[in-house]
């Protein structure tokens, strides 16, 4: 199936990541250029190589606020001209225990997951309008904005929580010029990131408590990012897309 992404230029944030990578292989497949954006330069330099297709570029950022993510646009449309979709995977996921959250964990995931967010797609989607560009901007959301995560992490699922509304609000935005928004919100993925802080016993219980028995694979994440970034989903916007195996559901 053509999902019309051939030729397209892709921000990819959070692309050294275990799904990032998964999900810039899958673009590249589908013939887009891909700017992998991330903070560990040496990995972007390894993935952007073994990508397929050229023009694909690296570039080392870490999004925390309103002047990095306009930068990272601004350099995407100095060096390629264009950006047709965002897909903004970069976040921060601490386990603390709440008695044990302060303000500096508290602000360091509402500006990576919430502030860099608003501010990257803001950037990205006033150029589109501009330039009568109908892209495609999918942002990464969790299961835990519904069901409020696990005890250890919840500033990580406020932040999805205000993440997920932030993606309906600027679906509202940006509809009226053809630019889709939507979230992705995956449920227990084999990530480094899910592994954390995760003892094999409560793996166990928590992969017997989703109906499909088991956890999710980053690939899985990637399908579905990749399918609503492209033309296939051309009306669907403000949709938050459950990816859990039936652990989420609403």
């Amino acid at each position: 199936m053509d999902l019309g992404l051939a030729g397209k230029v892709v921000v990819l944030t959070g692309a050294a990541g275990g799904i990032g990578r998964h999900t810039a292989q899958r673009f590249a497949e589908e013939g887009a250029t891909v700017v992998a954006v991330d903070r560990d330069a040496a990995a972007l330099d390894t993935l952007v190589a073994e990508l397929p297709g050229g023009g694909h570029l690296a570039l080392a950022a870490t999004l925390t606020g309103q002047d990095s993510a306009e930068a990272v646009v601004a350099r995407v449309l100095r060096s390629r001209g264009r950006i047709d979709v965002v897909a903004h995977l970069a976040g921060v996921l601490e386990t603390i225990p709440v008695p044990e959250v302060d303000e500096e964990q508290w602000d360091r995931h509402m500006n990576v997951n919430v502030r860099a967010t608003f501010f990257l797609t803001r950037a990205a989607a006033e150029w589109m309008r501009a330039e009568n560009v109908a892209g495609r901007i999918l942002i990464m959301s969790s299961g835990s904005w519904l069901s409020g995560g696990m005890p250890t992490r919840l500033p990580y699922a406020t932040s999805k929580g205000a993440v997920t509304t932030m993606a309906r609000s600027l679906a509202k935005e940006y509809g009226p010029a053809g630019i889709t928004v939507n979230c992705v919100a995956p449920g227990l993925i084999d990530t480094g990131m899910m592994r954390l802080g995760l003892t094999a016993e409560r793996r166990a219980e928590m992969e017997a408590a989703t109906p499909l028995g088991r956890f999710g694979l980053p690939e899985e994440i990637a399908d579905t990012t990749v399918y609503l970034c492209s033309a296939r989903a051309s009306f669907v916007s403000g949709a938050t897309v459950n990816v859990s195996g039936g652990n989420t559901l609403y």
